[in-house]
């Protein structure tokens, strides 16, 4: 059964104008139908994505707000502690026969509190750091 209608309509792809046969006619050709039908799944593809981010991130700021805070985020490594008091890996590392210099060791790992480290480093070599 055919229709005898027609009706110019606009492309929702390309925006050329065209005859549609059919009422619910909404693309000049097959290729722009099938274009959109790309362009529509990136789109739901990209907001699916966000949704999912936003949930996971609301998620871990819920799971951060009541973790303990890990050591380490108050303590820094060597590398952290040398750019932070302008002093060289090598010379720190010739600091620690000094026992008494503050230091945590946790498995292999060796951590310094930076705010204790400086004062020590203040009181006992006179070193005054910015």
């Amino acid at each position: 059964m055919s229709s005898n209608l027609e009706l110019k309509r606009i492309c929702q792809h390309c925006g050329k104008s065209f005859i549609a046969r059919k009422m619910t006619t909404k693309f000049c050709s097959l290729e722009c139908g099938q274009r959109n039908y790309k362009v529509r799944e990136r789109i739901n593809k990209i907001t699916a994505s966000n949704i999912a981010a936003k949930a996971s991130f609301n998620n871990l700021e819920a799971i951060q707000a009541y973790a303990v805070p890990s050591v380490e985020k108050y303590f820094i490594n060597i590398e952290l502690l040398s750019l932070n008091t302008s002093i060289s890996e090598r010379t720190l590392f010739r600091l620690l026969k000094d026992h008494k210099l503050p230091r945590l060791k946790i498995g292999r790992k060796l951590l310094f509190h930076r705010e204790t480290v400086i004062n020590y480093l203040t009181n006992k070599y006179g070193i005054y750091f910015f």
